[in-house]
């Protein structure tokens, strides 16, 4: 199973200077809002493709949750998002575990496999699966309006973090978008564990510090 526990664990700081396969950055952390959880059931997906429609199986207390994007800003000018995270509490992680869907295994995986969700409109999103329940039900042209929301908001742009808040649907939750680092592909998330054992994070890797 692929687990950049070097990458992971930068989710810890706020800023710092690092050398990266891509070459020298410095990691910035952005503060992009709180998520609201009202069933607890946390999705991950591309908000236009929708096609991870399912919530990770772990479920967290219902709340509201700080959201940070951490950015690699490379010499070239380009800026990518290298991780976001999801923090429950202050505590820090010692332990990582992959996140998973219902019914998903990661024993099998080799080293450098992994389970993710896929991108392919350069932007991403956590939400509360009751937002995705709305969805799922709405007809042709109300999804095209909700698609339209989303790209008035956050447009991929390499050279800067894009990030919005959106509130939406009936139950007092909201969006939280941001563009993803490499533009499109599957990016893993990680449930980050403190020292008793407790989910204190949730983490997305976006394989920039490779």
């Amino acid at each position: 199973m692929y687990i950049n526990n070097y990458a992971l664990n930068l989710t810890n700081e706020q800023s710092l200077d690092i050398e990266t396969d891509f070459g020298k950055a410095t990691m910035i952390r952005h503060n992009i809002g709180k998520l609201i959880l009202k069933t607890g059931n946390i999705i991950a997906t591309d908000p236009i493709l929708l096609y991870d429609d399912q919530p990770y199986y772990i479920k967290v207390k219902p709340a509201e949750y700080p959201v940070y994007v951490f950015t690699a800003n490379f010499e070239n000018g380009e800026n990518k998002t290298a991780l976001s995270k999801i923090e429950f509490s202050k505590e820090k992680p010692v332990k990582w575990e992959m996140a998973l869907y219902e019914g998903e295994r990661s024993n099998n995986l080799k080293n450098d496999e992994y389970l993710g969700f896929d991108v392919e409109n350069g932007i991403c999103a956590y939400m509360d699966d009751s937002i995705m329940e709305e969805l799922d039900t709405l007809f042709e042209k109300d999804l095209e309006e909700y698609e339209n929301l989303i790209k008035a908001n956050v447009i991929y742009n390499k050279k800067e973090l894009k990030y919005q808040s959106i509130s939406y649907g009936n139950n007092g939750c909201n969006i939280i978008v941001f563009t993803s680092g490499w533009k499109d592909g599957t990016f893993p998330s990680y449930y980050g564990y403190d020292k008793n054992n407790k989910v204190c994070c949730l983490v997305t890797d976006f394989m920039v510090f490779e």
